[in-house]
């Protein structure tokens, strides 16, 4: 090492703070991997436009977005009150509550843009990157629903939950769902 050069230096200071705790209990019964592409243009206002000759409001902004993601299907056993449970000679019947969207998500690390225009304003920029992310979470819960990764969820408890509340107590167990409505099932079919 020669007496000409320093060392580079990466100096980290953080603070971590726990904010909240809650208690969850959610099972987590079926996840939908989706991979999708979003196409994104944005024109920018013409202040001025004369077929060939126009003088921009600002930048014209595109994207070719490939983004992988999921969708993840619960049912919340916390909604699942004492009345719920009914039991008669060697049987239990549980009404459980109806499958939900636990939650869905774009994998920010597996997903890529192409063809990436943006704005020279970094604010713009940014905002435009953005909502190309926040349509591609809508199109995977969409996606999801329309799929019918609800009814996934409630078939797969029953195989899940029976056989391990069976086993637990002993005793034929027969589980009753809350239904789905139609409208989240069906949505634009």
């Amino acid at each position: 090492m020669s007496s000409f050069t320093t060392p580079a230096q990466l100096t980290v200071e953080n603070t971590t703070i726990l904010q909240e705790i809650e208690a969850l209990g959610k099972l987590e019964l079926v996840r939908y991997k989706f991979k999708e592409v979003i196409e994104a243009e944005e024109i920018a206002k013409r202040y001025f436009d004369l077929g060939y000759f126009y003088i921009p409001g600002g930048q014209d902004q595109k994207a070719l977005l490939i983004a992988k993601g999921e969708a993840v299907a619960c049912i919340d056993l916390m909604k699942i009150e004492k009345e719920d449970i009914i039991f008669s000679g060697d049987t239990i019947q549980i009404n459980m509550p109806g499958p939900e969207l636990c939650y869905y998500k774009v994998d920010l690390n597996k997903s890529s843009f192409y063809d990436l225009q943006t704005s020279k304003d970094k604010k713009k920029a940014a905002e435009f990157i953005d909502m190309i992310y926040a349509k591609a979470e809508t199109q995977m819960k969409e996606a999801a629903l329309e799929s019918g990764i609800l009814v996934d969820a409630e078939k797969m408890s029953g195989r899940v939950l029976t056989p391990f509340l069976s086993n637990l107590t002993d005793k034929t167990v027969i589980l009753h769902f809350k239904t789905i409505p139609d409208k989240v099932i069906l949505q634009k079919r």
